[in-house]
């Protein structure tokens, strides 16, 4: 199930992506026919007659296929949201935003936008959200991103960190609580089922992060190195907008892996 949902995405956002014909093997990608047809259809494509033999073909015919509808925020002047978005944007070359937070359409974001210089770089979108890349320098990165130098932060680290930290310092007054004497045994008991109960909690610490934020980080490990892996419960932002920045940087997926402790994770590999 896990293999079959990376090649329905690469399907989605890396065979479907708008070119006039696309030709796909049904038992190369082991897909179900009837599955990809309907993958094909999500992207606009009508079938047509096969071009090759053991394919199915397909037209990009937009007109043709009932739109699938996309998130848009609401398209009306709020000057709270537009007063947040430009100090948001305020200094900044580069900016990550996420509709359903900004709570603004993509039209008054990009007004908003211009007024400080920066204009849509790229435009990513699913049924539950819609994210902008604004730049001062709207063109496409060049592929391949060159391989980081150096020592890299990742944000998804802090879902590690902050419950060890629980951990360490609930543990460390626990102990030094219980060194004085024996009195103190049922504040030692109450500290230590503090830190177990805290630690849950803060395994999800990136999600009390507003949503641009977490793409913002998201976007950052698309970085230039070869691989990338990442729990979704990281970003918590869908895995078909996830898929469609990590192809602007370069990059497919080519694996998804779940475990019980930390939940589903999508792998990716740079494209060279």
């Amino acid at each position: 199930m896990q293999d079959w949902y990376a090649r329905a995405v690469r399907l989605r956002f890396q065979v479907f992506t708008g070119t006039p014909y696309a030709h796909v093997s049904p038992m190369e990608w082991r897909i179900d026919p009837d599955a990809l047809r309907g993958i094909a259809r999500s992207r606009g494509y009508v079938e047509i007659a096969p071009m090759f033999q053991g394919c199915l073909s397909f037209q990009f015919a937009p007109q043709h296929v009932a739109p699938i509808p996309v998130f848009d925020g609401p398209d009306r002047p709020d000057k709270d949201r537009e007063r947040w978005l430009l100090n948001h944007l305020s200094g900044s070359d580069r900016v990550w935003i996420s509709l359903k937070h900004a709570n603004l359409s993509a039209r008054r974001v990009a007004e908003v936008a211009e007024t400080e210089g920066l204009r849509v770089a790229a435009d990513f979108t699913d049924q539950s959200d819609r994210v902008l890349l604004l730049s001062r320098n709207p063109s496409p990165p060049r592929l391949p991103l060159p391989a980081p130098t150096g020592f890299r932060f990742r944000y998804a680290w802090l879902n590690y960190i902050a419950p060890v930290s629980v951990l360490a310092l609930l543990g460390a007054a626990a102990a030094i609580a219980g060194m004085p004497s024996d009195h103190e045994a049922p504040i030692v008991g109450l500290l230590f089922m503090a830190a177990f109960a805290g630690a849950i909690p803060a395994a999800f610490t990136t999600s009390l992060f507003p949503r641009t934020t977490r793409v913002g980080w998201l976007a950052r490990e698309f970085d230039g190195s070869p691989h990338v892996q990442f729990a979704m419960r990281s970003y918590q932002i869908p895995a078909d907008l996830v898929v469609q920045i990590a192809a602007y940087h370069g990059y497919e997926l080519y694996g998804q892996s779940a475990t019980q402790a930390g939940g589903p994770s999508l792998s990716f590999c740079k494209r060279v």
